[in-house]
C-alpha cells in the first residue's frame, strides 16, 4: 500500500514538472517571438517598409504575425492571411514538382534537356547539347540568366519563351562559373508542362503541391485571390525623408516558374512543414526523405559561403545546416529559411524593395533567439589602393550594371538598374562606399546595401574576368 502511494506521488511529481517545463518553454517561445516582432517593427519604421508578415516554426509549434499596412494608398492591416508575392521562392516549387516527377520515373534528372524539349537551344551549341535537367536548378549553365519578355499571356507562354531562348548569348562557359539564372526555371516549367502533358504549368503546381499541402490561399493568378487582402509592392525609400510609393508590376506569365507565386504566411508555413517531413496535409508521403534531403544538401559550390542543393541555397551557420531561398519582384521581397536538423524555420514576406534589410535582420535575430547561432559576416579591412584598382570600371549585367570608381581615395559604386521590358521598375540608389573584404573581395560599407560582398573572378591567366555580386555575374565593359 505504501509503495503504491509513493509511486502515485512520484508520477504526480513528474507530471507536474513536465507541465511546468512545457509552460516555461511556451512562455519562452512567446517572449522570443514578441522580441522579434518588436525588432521588425523598429526596422520597418526606420527603413520605411509599409508591411511585413512573419511566420516561425519550431519543434512543431507555429507562430505568425502581420505588421504594418498593405498599401500606403489604401491602408489595411497586414495579417497572417495577407497575400504577398513571394518572388523567386517560387523556383523551389518548380524544382519540387520536377523531383516528384523524377521519383515516379517520369523523367531522368541526369538526362539532357533536349531529350524532353528537342526544340530547346541557346546560341552556344555545346551548352545546348550538354545541359541536363538537374543543371536547370544549380545555376552553372552559363547562358544569359535574365530575360523578361512577354511573348504570350496564354497557355503557350512557356513554349514561345523557350523558342525565343535560341538567341540567348553564353555569358560564361557551360558548367564552369556559378551565376544565378532565372531562364533555367522557365525552361523547367516548360519541361513540366510537356512531360506531364498538363494543360498548364500553373495547374500542375496546383495539383502537385498547393492542393495536397492545403495551400488554399496560393496561386499564380491574382484573380484567384481577389477576395483576399493583398499587399501591394512599394519602391524603396533611400533619402530618409520621402514616403514609400506604390510600385507594382507583375511578372509576365512566361516567368511564372521563376517567380510568379502569390501566397500568405499561413500557407507558407504549410510549405515549411513539408520541408521537414515531405508529407501532405493528410500525412501521406508526398516526396521521399531521400529526395528531400538531396534538395537540401550542398551539392554545388555557389557564391561565397553559399552552396546549392536542388534550387535551395545551403549554408553552415554556427555548425548548423541552414537552407534558404529569397525572392524579389517589383516592390516586394521575401525569404524562407529553415534548419532541417533543428526543426526550425522562418518566413518573412514584405511589400517593399527595402524589405531585404528587414528580413535579413529579423532572420538573424530569430536564429540567435531560437537556435543560439550567428552568421559570421565578412567585414571591411584596410587595403592598399592598388589591390582595389582591378574593381574599377563599368561592370555589365543583364538587369543592372555597376559603375565602380575612386572618389579621391574612396572606392565607390553606383548601381544602375535597367528597364524590365518597357518599364523602369527600380530606382537607382545613391552611390555606395566600398572597402576591401580580403583578396579580390570588396564590401559595401554604407546605405541600403551595407554588407553586400563582391568577388572578383579571374581567368586562367589571372586577369579580372567577372564580378560576382548578389548572385549575379557582371562583365567588364571594354
Amino acid at each position: 500500500m505504501k509503495k503504491s502511494i509513493v509511486l502515485f506521488f512520484f508520477i504526480a511529481l513528474v507530471s507536474s514538472l513536465m507541465t511546468f517545463q512545457q509552460a516555461f518553454a511556451q512562455k519562452n517561445m512567446d517572449t522570443q517571438f514578441e522580441e522579434i516582432k518588436s525588432e521588425a517593427q523598429r526596422l520597418m519604421d526606420e527603413i520605411k517598409v509599409p508591411g511585413i508578415a512573419i511566420g516561425i516554426m519550431h519543434d512543431g509549434k507555429v507562430q505568425m504575425a502581420g505588421l504594418g499596412i498593405t498599401n500606403v494608398d489604401d491602408p489595411q492591416a497586414v495579417t497572417e492571411a495577407t497575400v504577398f508575392y513571394i518572388g523567386s521562392i517560387s523556383k523551389t516549387f518548380t524544382s519540387t514538382v520536377v523531383l516528384k516527377m523524377s521519383e515516379r520515373g517520369e523523367l531522368d534528372l541526369k538526362a539532357p534537356v533536349r531529350k524532353y524539349l528537342p526544340e530547346f537551344s541557346v546560341l552556344d551549341r555545346e551548352a545546348s547539347e550538354k545541359a541536363k535537367v538537374i543543371d536547370l536548378f544549380q545555376h552553372r549553365t552559363g547562358w544569359q540568366g535574365d530575360y523578361f519578355e512577354d511573348p504570350s499571356s496564354g497557355e503557350d507562354a512557356l513554349e514561345k519563351a523557350v523558342r525565343a531562348f535560341r538567341f540567348l548569348p553564353q555569358r560564361t562557359p557551360y558548367g564552369e562559373v556559378w551565376a544565378y539564372n532565372n531562364i533555367n526555371f522557365v525552361i523547367a516549367g516548360r519541361l513540366i508542362q510537356v512531360v506531364s502533358r498538363a494543360k498548364s504549368y500553373e495547374q500542375k503546381v496546383k495539383d502537385e503541391l498547393f492542393l495536397p499541402l492545403g495551400m488554399t490561399h496560393s496561386s499564380f493568378y491574382m484573380a484567384d485571390l481577389m477576395a483576399e487582402r493583398f499587399a501591394v509592392g512599394h519602391a524603396g525609400v533611400y533619402d530618409g525623408t520621402s514616403e514609400p510609393q506604390v510600385s507594382f508590376a507583375p511578372f509576365p506569365r512566361s516567368v511564372y516558374p521563376a517567380g510568379g507565386i502569390l501566397s500568405n504566411v499561413s500557407d507558407m508555413m504549410k510549405y515549411m512543414k513539408f520541408q521537414f517531413d515531405g508529407k501532405d496535409k493528410d500525412g501521406s508521403q508526398l516526396l521521399s526523405p531521400k529526395l528531400l534531403d538531396m534538395a537540401h544538401s550542398p551539392l554545388v559550390e555557389g557564391e561565397l559561403s553559399e552552396n546549392n542543393g536542388v534550387t535551395w541555397f545551403v549554408e553552415d551557420i554556427g555548425g548548423v545546416r541552414t537552407v534558404f531561398h529569397a525572392g524579389r519582384s517589383a516592390g516586394a521581397t521575401a525569404k524562407m529559411l529553415f534548419a532541417p536538423d533543428k526543426k526550425f524555420g522562418i518566413v518573412v514576406l514584405t511589400n517593399s524593395d527595402r524589405g531585404i534589410e528587414v528580413y535579413d535582420a529579423v532572420i538573424a535575430l530569430a536564429l540567435k533567439k531560437y537556435l543560439d547561432i550567428e552568421r559570421t559576416p565578412l567585414v571591411a579591412i584596410t587595403a592598399d589602393r592598388s589591390s582595389l584598382e582591378p574593381f574599377v570600371g563599368l561592370w555589365l549585367g543583364d538587369n543592372e550594371d555597376y559603375k565602380i570608381y575612386f572618389d579621391k581615395d574612396q572606392l565607390m559604386a553606383e548601381r544602375l538598374y535597367k528597364p524590365l521590358g518597357d518599364l523602369q521598375i527600380y530606382k537607382n540608389p545613391p552611390p555606395i562606399s566600398m572597402s576591401s573584404a580580403g583578396k579580390d573581395m570588396v564590401i559595401m560599407t554604407d546605405g541600403a546595401f551595407q554588407g553586400t560582398v563582391g568577388e572578383l573572378l579571374r581567368d586562367k591567366s589571372g586577369k579580372p574576368a567577372f564580378l560576382s555580386m548578389q548572385h549575379r555575374i557582371f562583365r567588364l565593359a571594354k
